[in-house]
């Protein structure tokens, strides 16, 4: 790994850690929570927020919608936006094109869905790699805690 990879990593590790003490409203979340969520050590997520590694797709998916930050701005691809108040947590259970949009009352970024599009959603995640029971049991534990995290518990 070149000195330009490993100043990138540890940058990246340093919005990580970031994100994760700003969440629910800036009370944030220890690295253990996270870990226990995600199925994962605490040590695990230190290694993600010093840069030593990265975590997988599915979970910077959770840890956007739980921090209250998009990929992108966790990525540093895209500068973060100065929010008025704290972030706020989204939840995000589907991908756009199988979900319905929520009404225009509710944040633009939940999506309401029915149990049978829910099984797809899992069905569709499953397909995508989700092989082991670890990974199953991660993902699951994200799509409660977004649940818990909005509330609706």
């Amino acid at each position: 790994m070149d000195n330009d990879e490993a100043q990138l990593r540890r940058e990246i590790g340093k919005r990580f850690r970031k994100a994760r003490q700003a969440a629910r409203n800036g009370q944030g979340f220890t690295q253990a929570e996270v870990g226990a969520i995600l199925g994962k050590g605490d040590g695990t997520v230190s290694t993600w927020e010093i840069g030593r590694s990265l975590p997988d797709a599915m979970t910077l998916r959770w840890m956007a919608q739980n921090y209250g930050v998009s990929v992108d701005e966790l990525l540093l691809l895209k500068a973060p936006e100065e929010p008025a108040a704290a972030p706020q947590p989204q939840q995000i259970l589907a991908e756009p094109q199988t979900a319905h949009r929520s009404t225009p009352a509710q944040r633009p970024d939940t999506f309401e869905l029915s149990m049978p599009e829910f099984v797809r959603v899992i069905q569709r995640a499953m397909a995508s790699g989700l092989s082991d029971e670890r990974e199953v049991r991660a993902f699951l534990n994200g799509v409660l805690a977004g649940v818990e995290v909005n509330g609706e518990r």
